[in-house]
């Protein structure tokens, strides 16, 4: 029993213990996330605790996990520990282990969950989005390499390599939008192959290698320049270039030319344009473009092409007789413009356009032709040597001619153009013999045959002395015909053989005069090529047209006017061939003319022109154009042949001095230089003056300062070499302007404008271009304040004015300006300011010239108090005259009674003889309706009168008493529908005290008093008493501040209703009527829509229930009907006012 008992013991001991050790489950080790590679193992842990050991059990998106070996099919596992182990990664459209996995311990005692855990399959996929592309960039732009990764999960991460090797993305390098790779200011070292990276749990993925090369934009090495050439010579513009590519180099121009010549242009292996033989239609703008992938530059010269000055027209020898005009002509082209000038040999005058030397004048056409004018020449003018020249920066040019005046006794004879010539003609046909001549005067032709005259018959017609016809031919007819033309200056002959012969004879050629067509036309003017003493060589052109026949030579014809001769036309010479001839054996000093006819088969033909007048002597002073063996030809020669002189510089060294240095090619004949210097910046309209400065070069002077010119100003200088009285071609100019200078006069007309009590703008005029002396860079202000000697200095642009501001009022300022330039401050113009605010009209600016005195008394503080000062006594005198004079009338008129307390006020009415009645107020119309708004009023000073309102005590309203109102002109005023006159001038007080309480009701009546004594004088105060003043019209003036009421005396008319009816002895059915107007613009009664809105107590002039007394007129006056008598009545519409200045009792 005993045993028993001990095994039930033992059982319950072992019982109770494993009662007390069991545990619920508890989860020790939680499944975390995990992201696991596709197709590879993973491995969820799961451990827990728990007595008895807990069962654990997987769940994927809250359905239970089938593992192997329950699934033989599935990929899953559950170890012994409770992990969840996947032999692969599966994610397939069938089959995901993708999702949310928990696991749960369970035993006997209850269960445990784990936290969520998410299993994720990595995935990354093969392609990329976008790959980088290969690119070029320029050196210090930016370029972005775009790579979009391939889709994967998670999202992969991006890098970049560079040539095989992982790129450090940090400074200049930055991934934009996750993936992107920029490269800001890209240089040559970011040159390399790119790959973009991408990486995830799942793998590695590369994109394609792209390319980046950075390139170099163009630069300059060498731009080309700014170049100045002559015409026909060559001109190279470099262009070195650089960048990476070598950029290719393109040129093009822009000038009067066109495109590039091709024959003339070449460019080299450096690209340099070469341009050969340059022409003035090369100037212009010549562009290196270079470009390459990178980029573009281009870079502009300039070329200017010179050209010496050239003639296009050289002035000709004239020959005119005395008395007549000529002119010579010279066309000159180059470039720059060509100054073109006249001169004299022997004489150092120069004549150009705007300029006269005696009778020369100078002017330049259109085309730019120059042209010199001899009015009204004379013999002394003969033998005159002009001098045309040009001159420009290049060089000059210069030709030579000659002026010859005759008088009329020189004159030479006609000159036959076409004489007669031999004929031979049948019997009974018409010979026609021809006889054309010019001169001056114009010449008389005559025939003669065989020495007798030819004279008009029956078969001769000779009406026409040019043009003989002969009919019916006759044997007799046959001989020498003879042409004379004949004037004052000689005569010229023509003679032709005439042969009749019989027809029918087989011996004979017939034939007639040839047709003008068929001779050969006029040569050029014969000119002197040679001359030397006694002899002559000339020189002239042949004319294209040579006639039906082939040319035989050329005749000669001389006229020399010698003593003892009379003056023809001689044959010097016939059929020369041409085109020169010699004349020798000719007598010195004697004038000579030539002409030259053509001749072929058919005759002579036409002469030539003219030549000039031509003397051959031993005067060499005469032989300008023939090199004689001696000092002064030889000196001729060698300085108008070429370029003796060239001027080198032109250096400005002061405002007034400028530096000339020169160069002599040729010193044998140079005595000296005269130096030519013109003024370019004259005025307008007026010529250009010049001036001549002589220098000897026996010193070898090689510069000269020229002095005393005009400060900043051009001048074109040129030098003329000489040698005794021969002057040579001049030298090229330069053109070149002095150095700047400060002004030589300060601003003037200075202005100001008082802006406020602080600031005034200031203005002035800047002194005259002319004295400036340089170009205006501005103005230089000095402000300073009277008695300090603080000064502030201030720097103003080109405009002329300044705002001065921070000013103190009634201070005074002087103020000083002056013009400046590069060179410096000008001469200042002086003024002083001063701020005074008392002086400044409101509303509008003052604006007035600156005293330019200071010292101006006027202007002073103390000056303009005393003038304040005494006008405004003066005002208050004669104010106090008006109102002793006034007050003077009134006595005069009336008589004022005195005023005692609680007596009745009474007014008399002057010359009034009506009886005084009551007016009915209500019987007037209601003038409040017309009361003006007095806010908007405005001062209207051209009225004679003001108006000085009394504020209204029956009105809780204020209104802003107005300056002035306007009245009509109308001497009768409308009561209702009618008008009455106006009598008199009072003024009437109506005094309403009804000390009325809160509760509206009045104690005591007021009443209505007529006094004239209460006149306001002009500015006075105005009683704020409670009553209210109306004017009454009488026939005096008005003096006071009142109305102007112009008399009048004249009685109304019978038809106007009086304004006093007096048929029921003053009274009119109980209302009160006064000898009273009131004004629109004065009534004091308030507009019925007032009185109906408004909540204060009632608005009208009496109660309804108290009585008002009053009584009228002047003691001693007697009344029509009745003695007066104190009346009540009660007013029909009730008035209120707060005052209690009299009452009835009192009155009584």
């Amino acid at each position: 029993m005993e045993r028993l008992l001990l095994v039930v013991a033992l059982a319950g001991v072992v019982t109770g213990y494993h009662h007390v050790s069991q545990k619920p489950p508890r989860i020790t080790e939680h499944p975390v996330d995990t992201i696991v590679a596709r197709h590879e193992p993973a491995t969820l842990n799961c451990h827990a605790s728990g007595e008895p050991e807990p069962t654990i059990t997987w769940f994927k998106d809250g359905a239970p996990v089938r593992t192997h070996p329950q699934d033989a099919r599935s990929h899953r596992m559950l170890l012994p520990a409770g992990n969840l182990f996947f032999l692969r990664m599966v994610q397939s459209r069938k089959e995901s282990d993708t999702g949310v996995y928990w696991c749960e311990a369970t035993n006997a005692l209850g269960k445990a969950r784990s936290r969520n855990a998410t299993l994720t399959v990595a995935v990354l996929r093969d392609e990329f989005r976008l790959e980088p592309q290969s690119a070029r960039v320029a050196a210090g732009e930016a370029v972005v390499m775009e790579c979009v990764p391939p889709k994967g999960t998670p999202e992969p991460q991006v890098q970049w390599k560079k040539d095989g090797k992982e790129l450090v993305v940090e400074g200049r390098l930055k991934l934009v939008d996750g993936s992107n790779l920029a490269i800001t200011e890209a240089k040559p070292a970011d040159d390399g192959r790119y790959q973009c990276v991408a990486k995830n749990t799942a793998g590695i993925r590369e994109s394609t290698v792209a390319v980046l090369k950075v390139l170099i934009k163009p630069y300059l090495v060498k731009a080309p320049e700014d170049t100045v050439a002559l015409v026909g010579s060559t001109v190279d513009f470099a262009c070195a270039v650089g960048g990476d590519p070598l950029p290719d180099v393109l040129w093009r121009r822009t000038s009067a030319g066109g495109t590039m010549p091709l024959g003339r242009v070449h460019v080299l292996e450096d690209r340099t344009l070469r341009l050969d033989g340059i022409t003035l239609l090369d100037q212009g703008l010549y562009t290196c473009e270079a470009d390459n992938f990178a980029g573009v530059i281009s870079a502009t010269a300039v070329l200017t092409v010179h050209a010496l000055p050239t003639f296009i027209n050289r002035p000709l020898a004239q020959t005119i007789e005395s008395g007549r005009d000529v002119s010579f002509h010279c066309n000159v082209e180059g470039s720059p413009k060509p100054f073109i000038f006249w001169s004299f040999e022997g004489d150092r005058t120069l004549i150009y356009p705007g300029t006269a030397s005696g009778n020369y004048q100078v002017f330049t056409t259109a085309d730019g032709r120059s042209t010199l004018t001899l009015k009204n020449a004379q013999p002394q003018n003969s033998g005159t040597v002009i001098i045309c020249s040009a001159v420009n920066a290049v060089g000059s040019a210069s030709t030579r001619t000659r002026l010859t005046v005759t008088s009329k006794e020189e004159r030479p004879p006609p000159v036959i153009i076409r004489g007669p010539v031999n004929q031979t003609l049948p019997i009974n046909s018409v010979a026609v013999l021809s006889c054309e001549a010019i001169g001056n005067p114009t010449p008389v032709i005559s025939w003669y045959k065989e020495s007798l005259p030819v004279t008009s018959s029956d078969r001769i017609n000779a009406s026409n002395p040019g043009l003989v016809e002969i009919y019916h031919l006759a044997k007799d007819d046959s001989g020498v015909y003879t042409c004379v033309a004949s004037s004052r200056s000689g005569k010229a002959t023509w003679s032709g053989h005439l042969l009749v012969e019989n027809p029918k004879n087989p011996n004979i050629n017939f034939f007639k005069a040839p047709e003008a067509i068929m001779l050969p036309g006029p040569p050029s003017r014969p000119h002197a090529l040679n001359q030397s003493e006694g002899s002559v060589t000339i020189t002239w052109g042949q004319n294209n047209k040579i006639g039906s026949s082939s040319l035989l030579g050329y005749q000669i014809e001389l006229f020399g006017r010698e003593e003892g001769v009379t003056p023809t036309w001689t044959v010097v010479a016939r059929r020369v061939p041409g085109p020169t001839f010699t004349q020798h054996l000719l007598t010195p000093a004697v004038p000579y003319t030539f002409l030259v006819r053509a001749e072929n088969g058919h005759g002579l033909g036409p002469p030539s022109k003219l030549s000039d007048i031509i003397i051959v002597g031993p005067d060499t002073a005469q032989n300008w154009g023939n090199p004689e063996v001696t000092e002064l030809s030889e000196a001729r020669a060698n300085l108008i042949s070429g370029n003796v002189v060239k001027l080198t510089e032109a250096i400005p060294i002061l405002s007034t001095t400028i530096k000339l240095g020169w160069e002599i090619l040729d010193a044998q004949y140079v005595e000296g230089l005269y130096i030519y210097c013109i003024t370019l910046d004259s005025p307008p309209g007026l010529p250009k003056p010049y001036s001549m400065f002589t220098v000897l070069q026996s010193g070898g002077a090689s510069s000269f300062p020229v002095n005393n010119l005009n400060k900043w100003s051009r001048y074109e200088f040129f030098l003329v070499p000489f040698y005794k009285t021969v002057e040579g071609q001049p030298s090229n100019s330069k053109t070149v302007r002095t150095l700047e200078d400060v002004p030589m006069e300060a601003p003037t007309d200075m202005e100001a404008l008082l802006l406020n009590s602080t600031a005034v703008y200031l203005k002035w005029k800047p002194p005259p271009s002319d004295v400036l002396n340089g170009e205006l860079s501005g103005f230089r202000v000095e402000v300073k304040v009277n008695g300090t000697n603080i000064t502030d200095t201030i720097s103003v642009g080109n405009n002329p004015n300044l705002l001065l501001g921070n000013l103190t009022a009634g201070v005074s300022y002087n103020v000083r300006v002056a013009a400046t330039t590069r060179a410096g401050i000008g001469p200042f113009t002086a003024a002083t300011i001063r701020l005074d605010p008392a002086s400044r009209i409101n509303d509008h600016h003052q604006q007035r010239p600156i005293d330019m005195q200071s010292g101006d008394f006027i202007t002073e503080t103390w000056f303009m108090a005393l003038l304040i000062s005494m006008v405004s006594v003066m005002v208050l005198l004669f104010g106090a005259m008006l109102l002793v004079r006034r007050r003077q009338m009134l006595t005069k008129k009336t008589m004022t009674p005195s005023r005692s307390n609680g007596g009745v006020l009474t007014t008399p009415l002057a010359s009034k003889t009506e009886t005084p009645l009551w007016l009915d107020k209500d019987t007037l119309p209601d003038y409040s309706a017309t009361l003006p708004e007095y806010s908007k009023l405005t001062a209207q000073p051209e009225r004679g009168g003001s108006i000085n309102l009394h504020p209204n005590p029956l009105h809780q309203k204020e209104y802003t008493r107005p300056d002035h109102l306007d009245y009509g002109s109308e001497k009768s005023y409308p009561i209702g529908a009618r008008k009455f006159k106006d009598y008199n001038d009072m003024q009437v007080q109506e005094y309403a005290s009804p000390n009325l309480d809160s509760t509206r009701t009045s104690q005591i009546a007021d009443y209505a008093e007529v006094d004239a004594s209460m006149v306001v004088p002009n500015g006075g105060p105005t009683s704020p008493a409670p009553y209210a003043t109306t004017t009454l019209i009488t026939g005096g003036r008005r003096m006071g501040n009142s109305m102007v009421w112009m008399p009048n005396s004249s009685a109304h008319s019978p038809e106007e209703e009086p304004p006093y009816p007096s048929s029921n002895g003053g009274y009119y059915n109980r209302k009160v009527y006064s000898d009273s107007y009131f004004a629109p613009t004065q009534t004091l009664r308030r507009t019925k829509k007032d009185r109906k809105s408004s909540n204060e107590n009632p608005p009208d002039l009496v109660s309804p229930t108290q009585p008002v007394y009053a009584r009228v007129g002047p003691p001693g006056l007697s009344w029509r009907n009745a003695t007066p008598s104190l009346s009540s009545f009660t007013p029909h519409k009730q008035v209120y006012h707060p005052s209690t200045r009299s009452e009835p009792g009192n009155m009584l």
